[in-house]
């Protein structure tokens, strides 16, 4: 494969039966990986490793539910032992469930921090273990400007993508020593299936109105920015976080919700 970024590599995708996982597995198969596909969904993880075998690369399905350690822990492994070696992690794999602050159940609060931030931790330590015999590995976290600015109704959500953040700057520096780098992508505004659910129809008519480039971004934009950080070329970039949001946080977007919000209710 004259030109791949990941000759021979093996690479690991969480939630990777949908959208932005779905979306980085077939990215990387193109560029040379053999994929581990990940999901709690076995017929969209099978689907998406049937369209990475079309590429002509080898997929392993996995199926688990991240937030439990010992099954996060097993499907890593079993990545691993079957496709011979791990040499990418992306932990995409994530919840979301809006709600007021002063409404937000605590069922509720703990599957969003047991997904997004537990699950990536549970995934990361696994693929750091299998890397390290190695000495070599790419730890990609999906993050969120959730994480970065304060999002509206999302309070959980927010929580766990800051909490990602804060875990890819603590694992990049426990795992330099290893070959490993490890970084973080902040999503903005994407548009996937996920999005598409949670927001109403007048929220995805103005929302990309928010940012300095007013549109969503695709899930090939995601991609193309794991495919940079996973690169054996980024070998000195680790414990950072890019944020691909058509700069929402650099226009502070959420502020401009809430003042719509303010207006809609009389309150100003």
């Amino acid at each position: 494969m004259d030109g791949a970024v990941l000759p021979g590599q093996v690479a690991l995708v969480t939630g990777a039966g949908q959208g932005i996982g779905k979306a980085i597995a077939l990215r990387f198969a193109k560029e040379g990986a053999d994929i581990g596909v990940l999901d709690v969904d076995g017929e969209r993880a099978a689907t998406t490793a049937g369209e990475v075998r079309a590429l002509g690369r080898r997929a392993l399905v996995a199926v688990a539910d991240v937030s439990d350690a010992y099954a996060a822990n097993t499907a890593v492994h079993s990545v691993a032992e079957d496709l011979g070696r791990l040499d990418v992690l992306i932990n995409n794999a994530g919840v979301e469930k809006r709600g007021a602050f002063l409404e937000i159940e605590p069922d509720d609060w703990r599957r969003q921090i047991d997904v997004n931030l537990s699950g990536t931790f549970y995934c990361s330590q696994a693929a750091a273990r299998e890397m390290v015999k190695r000495g070599y590995g790419r730890i990609v976290n999906v993050s969120s400007v959730a994480g970065l600015i304060g999002p509206i109704d999302l309070a959980a959500y927010g929580a766990a993508k800051a909490g990602i953040i804060g875990l890819t700057r603590a694992a990049a520096l426990d795992l330099a020593d290893h070959g490993i780098t490890v970084n973080a992508i902040a999503p903005g505004p994407i548009e996937t299936e996920l999005m598409l659910g949670a927001w109403s129809a007048e929220a995805l008519k103005e929302r990309p109105q928010h940012g300095a480039i007013p549109r969503f971004g695709t899930v090939e934009e995601i991609a193309h920015t794991a495919l940079f950080l996973a690169a054996p070329d980024s070998s000195f970039i680790t414990g950072t976080t890019v944020s691909v949001d058509g700069g929402a946080v650099s226009s502070g977007a959420y502020m401009v919700e809430k003042y719509r919000r303010r207006r809609a209710s009389g309150a100003t």
